[in-house]
């Protein structure tokens, strides 16, 4: 079985130990801890290259800048946010369109397709772009 690598990002030593706690636990996950307060954290991030990267909404790693940064260091990682103020978690993906034109681009906004109008879509693979016919 291929282990799940994980990167824990969080300034909250309570958080850490406790996400730390419960995925030590689980078989097949492979766990990184950063400290969000640490200079270096988004090339410790990286060099990880993590299927999945839990953060605290709270504090340095939480915000929407950071949020951001991560999706695009790790565009094939699953960004995932703990917020212990609303008892919520939150998930985000990077996902890449390519539109030709707007029609294209008001599809997209409907929620009717991620395919541009000539029927070609992208897909990001293990470390690579490629074209898929729709």
């Amino acid at each position: 079985m291929q282990s799940t690598r994980v990167v824990l990002l969080s300034s909250h030593s309570l958080l850490t130990s406790g996400v730390q706690r419960l995925l030590e636990q689980v078989d097949g996950v492979q766990l990184s801890i950063v400290a969000a307060d640490n200079p270096d954290w988004a090339d410790k991030v990286q060099q990880s290259a993590p299927h999945v990267i839990v953060l605290d909404s709270d504090g340095p790693s939480g915000g929407d800048g950071v949020i951001t940064r991560v999706l695009r260091q790790n565009p094939s990682a699953k960004v995932i946010t703990l917020d212990l103020a609303r008892k919520g978690i939150d998930v985000y993906r990077m996902q890449r369109l390519l539109q030709t034109n707007l029609e294209g681009l008001l599809e997209v906004i409907r929620g009717k397709t991620s395919t541009s109008s000539r029927g070609r879509r992208h897909e990001r693979g293990e470390g690579e772009w490629k074209e898929v016919q729709a």
